[in-house]
Formats: structure tokens, sequence, C-alpha cells
């Protein structure tokens, strides 16, 4: 090699910025009930590997800490426990619970924890519901006004022996924040993590948008979509509820039964096929993402307009898609 062809490579490859030697790590694994999915721009092979069993590792914990299924979770404790004498609870968990009351507040009960009162009685793999009578029976648990919770001594206790309440409408995008908020302390600029359908995206895509799309709700195994909108989005989180994520159909009355229960009712909200939810921190906008879903097109977008770098897309049951008003193109 010539001394002029060494010098004109050692002046490019000075040139290059400084990440051009990083490369993209991804992971995928089953926690939490879903698929978290992870992808990140690092630096070194070291770094990056550990960077994304870093994040798996955050996935598990949340799980066997707030898991209903796992007996020994906190929250499988807390409704074990809590109509008996009042619980103490962890740092984490009195977040969680303020934060889920503040979505109550927010949306008039459509985001209400205590729905499991009734909720824990649908079961999706063996196809059943609960009766008439059972949801009458529970309704009157399935209500917040059961949970007395101590701010001073971050305490919490059930009012009624058949309340129970379930995290799962909030674990998953509170997860996914602690997920980047680790990436960001690890010096990770450019990341992406799922689970199921809670996202958040650090950063862009080397230079471009990340590009995250809407699941068709009703995507069959012959169609060529399997996504109806594609959003390119940078640092925000986005929240997916839908109505196919964990279902049956009713082999009497042919409707579909989903975990999405409408609190004041016990039973699957039924307005619309989809919400999507795009906002700053996953443990918002999953909240949101389900409070909407219950609410429904017009009560759902008229929230969604006035609160602050937030928007929405419903998919009504129709299949008509709807904006909020900070997706609305501009009036010509």
């Amino acid at each position: 090699m010539s001394v002029r062809l060494a010098c004109s490579l050692l002046l490019i490859l000075l040139s290059l910025p400084l990440n051009a030697w990083a490369q993209w790590f991804e992971g995928s694994e089953n926690i939490m009930g879903t698929q978290v999915v992870v992808s990140l721009w690092s630096p070194s092979d070291a770094k990056g590997s550990a960077a994304v069993a870093g994040v798996m590792d955050i996935m598990r914990g949340v799980d066997n800490r707030l898991s209903p299924y796992k007996e020994s979770s906190e929250l499988a404790q807390l409704n074990a426990r809590a109509f008996k004498a009042p619980v103490v609870l962890s740092t984490e968990m009195a977040f969680l619970y303020e934060q889920s009351q503040a979505m109550y507040a927010l949306t008039d009960g459509a985001f209400d924890i205590a729905y499991a009162s009734v909720g824990k009685l649908y079961n999706y793999r063996e196809k059943k519901a609960p009766s008439k009578a059972d949801i009458e029976r529970l309704l009157p648990a399935l209500n917040t006004a059961h949970l007395s919770f101590d701010n001073s001594a971050k305490t919490l206790q059930f009012l009624n022996a058949d309340v129970a309440i379930d995290l799962g409408g909030i674990a998953k995008g509170y997860a996914v924040d602690l997920a980047i908020t680790y990436l960001r302390e690890q010096g990770i600029q450019n990341a992406y993590v799922s689970a199921g359908g809670d996202s958040r995206v650090l950063g862009d895509r080397g230079g471009r948008p990340w590009l995250i799309g809407i699941k068709n709700p009703r995507m069959q195994k012959d169609d060529d979509k399997e996504t109806v909108i594609t959003l390119p989005l940078e640092d925000v989180a986005v929240s997916t509820s839908g109505d196919y994520e964990r279902f049956f159909i009713d082999s009497v009355s042919g409707q579909r039964i989903h975990h999405i229960i409408n609190p004041k009712t016990g039973r699957s909200a039924s307005e619309v096929m989809s919400v999507t939810i795009i906002g700053g921190e996953g443990v918002r906008t999953d909240p949101l993402s389900t409070a909407v879903f219950v609410l429904g097109v017009q009560k759902g977008i008229n929230l969604v307009n006035k609160l602050q770098n937030y928007d929405a897309i419903i998919i009504d049951r129709a299949g008509q898609v709807h904006y909020s008003n900070g997706l609305m193109p501009p009036a010509s």
C-alpha cells in the first residue's frame, strides 16, 4: 500500500463519527406474559450485550414483584392480606397505586385497578367468563372506594372481602420506563424497548425516526397487512390496548370476550377494537390507552384532546380510524 493511500484511508477513518464503530444489539424474551423486545445502539460488544441483558433483568424483576399469578409477588400478597389488615406498601407499589388513582380520577373511573374483583373470574385460555349472577354479586366490589390508602404510613387496606386489584393496565408501561431509564444511565442514546402493546423509543434509529406500527385488530392469517398505521417517532412512549390480545368468542352469543373490562359493568368494553396513546411516559400511556378503550370514541378523544403532549388513535368496532387533534392534518 502506498503512503498516499494509507494517509487517505486514515483521514477517512478519522473523519467518521465516533459511533461509526457501534452496532445494533437486539434481544427478545417471553416475560410478563408477553414478548419483551429490545433493540439498542452501542459502541462495544460488551456494553451492548450487557445492556440488553440488563433490560431483561429489569422486566423479570417487575414480573416477580407485580404479577398477580405469582404467590410470592407483592401484588399477590397484597390481594391475600389487605382485607384482614392494612399492608405496608413498598416504594414501588405505593408509586404505582398513586399513579393508578390519579388516572382513575382523570378518567372518571374508566381506569380502575379494582376491576380484578370481577376480572379474576375470566379465563381466556379456557374460554370461560363469569356468569351474570357472579358479575352482579361481585360488581359492588369493583370500586376504588373500597381501597383505603394511608398516605403518611403508605399502607393499603381493602374494605370489602371481595376486592382484588390488578396492575396489568400500568405495569408493562412502567417496566418499559424503568428499562429506558436504565439504558440512559448506561450511556445508551438510541434504543427501542417493548413489552407487548407498550413501547418506548430513545433517540432515533440511525438518523431516522423509529417506525412503530399499529396492528390490524382483525388480521387474518392470509392478510397482507399486519399493521394498518405506521408512526415515525422519537423519544416517546406508545401504548396500544386491543381486544385481540387476550380474548375468546362466546359459543352461545358470538360475542368477543376480552381482557379490557369496563369497571362499571364488569364486562368487556365493546365500542372500539384498538386504542393507541402516544405520550411521554409508559406509566401514563399504558393506563390511558385502557381508559380510552373503555370510554369509547367520543369521550376518549375528548379526554385526550384536553391533555398536553398526548395523542390518540382509535379504531372503532366498524374499523374506522379516529385521531386526536394533535394528529389531524392542518386545515388548508
